[in-house]
């Protein structure tokens, strides 16, 4: 099982479109595809959390509530994961995309997948050597936005993948937006509930 992720692992950086479709034929049924993605991300929060004991986050980071609290911060990823995978799924149909919604599912656990991996080389690297962990923060930004945009290219269709990434960082920006205005709505009218720094 182990040696299959990462041959899947190594399959998709070195040829991601081939990935998904390789991803798309994996026989999961839709709840054991939620049931990985909910686990990925309690590993996800489990690995922050060691990573926060090496080197603790930075008192004035606007996340820092998110980051210091593990049910917190499992369930913003939650959130995310949820909304990433519905929106996944309607955008690309609404712009002409074929992809289904069992395989956006799957596509978008794997997405995850391949970034709790890049993880874990980074809890490796802040313990063996610090300052290679920042570069590798900074590059699986770069991974993830790489690879998010090769999966739904493959996922729905698309021809172009600069046009995929383009239509991935409008939408983030606009869902970024969103829950920001939501948050602070919230906030308005349950004051405490949102945490401040």
């Amino acid at each position: 099982m182990i040696d299959r992720i990462l041959g899947l692992a190594r399959l998709s950086l070195t040829s991601p479109r081939e990935a998904a479709a390789e991803v798309r034929r994996l026989p999961i049924a839709p709840e054991a595809a939620w049931q990985a993605g909910i686990l990925v991300i309690v590993l996800s929060a489990i690995l922050t959390q060691l990573s926060n004991v090496v080197l603790p986050p930075v008192a004035d980071t606007p996340i820092m509530p998110v980051l210091v609290n593990p049910l917190l911060s499992a369930g913003v990823q939650l959130a995310i994961f949820v909304v990433t995978v519905v929106a996944t799924f309607r955008i690309g149909r609404s712009f002409g995309g074929t992809g289904s919604f069992e395989d956006t599912l799957k596509i978008v656990v794997w997405t995850q997948v391949m970034m709790f991996l890049v993880q874990v080389v980074q809890l490796a690297a802040l313990l063996l050597v610090p300052p290679l962990a920042v570069l590798i923060s900074f590059a699986s930004v770069v991974l993830f936005f790489w690879l998010f945009a090769n999966f739904v290219a493959a996922l729905h269709g698309f021809e172009s993948t600069g046009m995929v990434l383009l239509g991935i960082v409008l939408s983030a920006f606009g869902l970024i937006v969103v829950f920001s205005l939501l948050l602070a709505f919230i906030s308005m009218l349950f004051p405490g509930v949102i945490p401040s720094v």
